[in-house]
């Protein structure tokens, strides 16, 4: 099975014509750490114009004004380092990417204000305020290494908006994970495996949800 790569472009133009597939996993204790690999794909949020990267990430699950200072060492912000978390985002959409402190040399370069700086490449100008400033932007948010495996669960658990390709993916490169599946509801209908794949070929985004069955 082949599934295109969808462009955040397009999954942004077509996600709010009509109510998106709500896909529900269950997995046991074991599986659910491993579907946090998922989210280096990114996961859809819409916030207000002038958010800044520090309350976006403030209002995550799990995530505390401590954990964001102390251990997201590395952001990148459509594809460019971003020190300042007061930094607001602006437009119709935007990709931010975080992760724990990366080792060697790029690790250094790319460390939230590590005395390395000097050496990234930079946007040529700050991001200027949309004229739309009513319409919210939508942040393509990616989590990387240990920042995916502490706080991914509380993310898959409560519910996030993600390409159904990115799903469809994940679960074509991963067959052992289908031992490890519990349950599976699209829409509150209890389906296989197999027949999730033709649905999301379908979609452009789907509302994902992945709980461990020894969640209470």
């Amino acid at each position: 099975m082949k599934i295109g790569v969808e462009t955040t472009e397009k999954v942004l133009m077509n996600r709010k014509k009509t109510p998106m597939v709500k896909v529900s996993l269950v997995v046991d204790k074991d599986g659910l750490a491993k579907f946090t690999t998922l989210l280096q794909s990114g996961f859809l949020l819409d916030v207000p114009q002038g958010e800044s990267i520090g309350d976006l990430l403030a209002s995550l699950p799990g995530f505390s004004r401590d954990y964001i200072i102390q251990r997201v060492q590395t952001i990148f912000l459509d594809g460019l380092p971003a020190d300042d978390l007061n930094q607001q985002l602006f437009g119709a959409g935007a990709v931010l990417a975080i992760s724990a402190a990366m080792p060697g040399l790029a690790g250094a370069i790319f460390r939230k204000n590590g005395i390395h700086a000097s050496l990234r490449t930079t946007a040529d100008k700050p991001l200027s305020k949309s004229s739309a400033a009513n319409n919210p932007i939508t942040v393509r948010l990616k989590m990387f290494n240990m920042i995916a495996v502490e706080k991914g669960s509380h993310i898959l658990s409560s519910g996030c908006t993600l390409a159904a390709s990115s799903l469809a993916k994940f679960l074509d490169y991963r067959h052992t994970l289908s031992s490890q599946l519990k349950s599976l509801e699209v829409n509150g209908r209890n389906i296989s495996l197999q027949e999730l794949f033709p649905l999301l070929e379908k979609e452009d985004a789907i509302e994902l949800t992945v709980r461990s069955s020894h969640a209470s």
